[in-house]
């Protein structure tokens, strides 16, 4: 029995840029599945299939070459190739939430676009093309990385590592290229030749595709878990963290709350059952969610804005003195006195709030999660005295004497 035997593995490019039109496919198909979600406009895979489906594009005419009209497997295919990368870029600034580099890119694929329209259009030299080209995809590569690594957070950090190891390989491979070809040896870098050089590239190409594409897929993932988690640990009504959700982060993370010491801010709406009395639950629902935005927009991202109960807010308010925590809390007696809230019936609702403040100095926040609840204690201790005193004001635990030894022990 004679068995069929190679003594070499033999990389063919004409196979590879074909393999490769197919796997762009494959990843394309799949991101627009995932993308069918409701959610998917707003995390960038409708953009990253768009990428994968111009790459295909472009490699399967690329495999044509010398089968099809120049124009389709040259023009064209170098089209749908620039569009690639800005596409990807599209992806990872929706998903990032970070700006696309609108002006850097347009200038790359300028540059790109005009050596493949003076050789198909001015007939000038090859190598110009593939120069111009190469630097332009190159170029973006390296923005895309700088993207991805300039993204605020921290979460996914070890998925943009791997991201940008795979970036910096392409445009490695890219600028390699680029480089063939200024020194006169496009030949060897086009787009079928069956050189070291260009197998390499194509084998570089179809792990980009694979890799990225699984890296941005997790990360969507990822994103998406955030986001359903914040979502439950949110008051419906107003946006807000419940009162769980609080306890939780700071059990999780009290070094984050007590670093430069920390002021605890409660708030309750004044006669909130004679608002429901008077305009309906909907009306007090409609108070509910305009004191909550109001609140919202008065904080700093460092804080941590909850509805605590009821008609009853929090915020714990991250490196913060005595001064500042006064001057916040009068701020939103203050804008509240300022506030009318217009209901479906047509008529205004006016509210105010009553509220109560207590601090921990820096140097005093060692306790963890029980000086935290000695703290909201005082808190709101100071908060029952502004509504006896006569409610829409503010009141200080540092007028209560029991606060004031529970300041030194904290």
């Amino acid at each position: 029995m004679v068995l069929y035997t190679t003594g070499h593995l033999r990389l063919d490019a004409a196979t590879l840029v074909f393999a490769t039109s197919l796997l762009a496919f494959s990843l394309a198909i799949l991101s627009a599945l995932l993308a069918r979600g409701a959610s998917s406009k707003r995390l960038g895979l409708h953009e990253w299939s768009a990428s994968l489906a111009f790459a295909s594009f472009a490699f399967l005419l690329f495999f044509f070459r010398g089968k099809a009209p120049w124009v389709l497997t040259y023009l064209v295919a170098n089209l749908a190739m620039l569009a690639v990368v800005p596409f990807t870029m599209l992806a990872y600034a929706k998903l990032l939430q970070v700006e696309a580099p609108v002006s850097s890119v347009a200038l790359s694929t300028a540059v790109g676009l005009s050596g493949v329209l003076a050789v198909y259009f001015l007939e000038t030299d090859a190598q110009f093309g593939v120069f111009s080209m190469s630097m332009a995809i190159g170029f973006q590569l390296v923005l895309a990385a700088l993207m991805v690594a300039m993204a605020p957070g921290r979460h996914g950090a070890q998925w943009r590592v791997v991201l940008n190891i795979i970036h910096g390989l392409s445009a490695l491979a890219f600028f390699v290229r680029a480089g063939m070809a200024l020194n006169g040896q496009a030949i060897l870098v086009s787009t079928v030749a069956n050189s070291p050089a260009q197998i390499v590239a194509l084998c570089v190409a179809a792990l980009y595709f694979t890799v990225a594409t699984v890296v941005f897929i997790v990360m969507v993932s990822q994103r998406q878990h955030r986001e359903m988690s914040d979502r439950l640990r949110r008051d419906g009504l107003t946006g807000l963290y419940t009162r769980t959700a609080f306890f939780e982060m700071a059990v999780a993370k009290p070094h984050q709350w007590q670093a430069g010491g920390y002021a605890l801010v409660l708030m309750d709406i004044d006669n909130f059952k004679r608002i429901n009395d008077s305009y309906g639950h909907a009306g007090g629902d409609a108070v509910l969610a305009h004191a909550a935005r109001m609140l919202s927009q008065l904080t700093r991202l460092s804080d941590i804005a909850v509805r605590y109960g009821g008609e009853e807010f929090c915020v714990l308010l991250h490196d913060c003195s005595a001064e500042e925590a006064g001057r916040f809390a009068q701020r939103l007696v203050d804008e509240a006195g300022r506030q009318s809230v217009r209901i479906k019936d047509g008529r205004n609702v006016r509210f105010t709030f009553s509220v109560g403040y207590a601090c921990a100095p820096d140097g005093q926040t060692r306790g963890g999660i029980e000086s935290l609840e000695a703290v909201i204690d005082c808190a709101d201790q100071a908060l029952y005295a502004a509504k006896a005193a006569g409610r829409n004001q503010v009141q200080s635990s540092s007028g209560i004497p029991a606060c004031n030894d529970v300041a030194l022990a904290v």
